[in-house]
C-alpha cells in the first residue's frame, strides 16, 4: 500500500515538473524587446545613410550566453531606405515580413517584396530576398520580375550587389520590351 501511495505522489509530482519545465521554456522563448511603430535611423559623419520603418519589432537572444545572436524580426513587414545624400533615395526594400540574424548578418525578406533603385528607375519585385551583409550582395531563388524604363524581364533568381546597381536575373523566362516612337494620327498629323 505504501509503495502505491508514493508512485502516486512521484506520479504526480513528475507531471507537475513537467508543466515547470514547459513554462519555463516557453518563457526563454519571450522576446527581450518587442515594440511597434518603430523608425529609426543610422548615420555616418552625422548624415543619414539608412531608415527602418516596421510597424512592429521583437528582438530575442539565440544560442549560449558567450555566443549568442541576435534575432530581429519584423512579423507586420519592413521599409529599408538608404540615401545617396538625406533625403535623396538610393534604394528602398520593402516587404511584409522580414527577420535579421546579427551573427551571419543575413537579412531575410519574404512576402510581397519590394527593391527599388530610385537613380536607375529600376524595380525588383519577387516573394522572397536574401541581404547578406558580409558579402554585400542581396539574391532570391524564387520567381523575380524585374522593370526598368525599357523592359520588364521575369525569371527564377536573381543575385546583385547590396546597392542594386549590378543586377542578373536567372533562368530568364519572359521579357516585355517598350519601345518609345513617337505616333502621329495621320488624320491631322498630331503627334500622339
Amino acid at each position: 500500500m505504501m509503495g502505491m501511495i508514493l508512485s502516486i505522489i512521484l506520479f504526480f509530482s513528475c507531471n507537475n515538473d513537467m508543466k515547470n519545465v514547459i513554462q519555463v521554456s516557453e518563457f526563454e522563448k519571450l522576446p527581450e524587446l518587442s515594440s511597434e511603430n518603430i523608425h529609426f535611423s543610422q548615420s555616418e559623419y552625422g548624415k543619414i545613410v539608412i531608415s527602418i520603418e516596421t510597424p512592429e519589432l521583437t528582438k530575442t537572444k539565440k544560442g549560449e550566453e558567450d555566443d549568442e545572436a541576435e534575432i530581429m524580426e519584423f512579423p507586420k513587414g519592413i521599409r529599408v531606405v538608404q540615401y545617396s545624400s538625406y533625403p535623396d533615395t538610393l534604394t528602398m526594400i520593402s516587404a511584409n515580413y522580414a527577420v535579421n540574424n546579427s551573427e551571419d548578418g543575413v537579412w531575410k525578406a519574404r512576402g510581397n517584396v519590394v527593391a527599388k533603385n530610385v537613380k536607375n528607375q529600376e524595380c525588383l519585385n519577387t516573394e522572397y530576398l536574401i541581404w547578406d551583409q558580409k558579402k554585400g550582395i542581396i539574391y532570391s531563388n524564387q520567381k523575380v520580375q524585374v522593370s526598368t524604363p525599357d523592359d520588364i524581364i521575369f525569371g527564377e533568381g536573381f543575385k546583385s550587389d547590396d546597392q542594386f546597381t549590378d543586377w542578373q536575373v536567372e533562368k530568364v523566362t519572359g521579357v516585355i520590351t517598350f519601345e518609345n516612337e513617337n505616333f502621329t494620327n495621320e488624320d491631322d498629323g498630331e503627334e500622339q
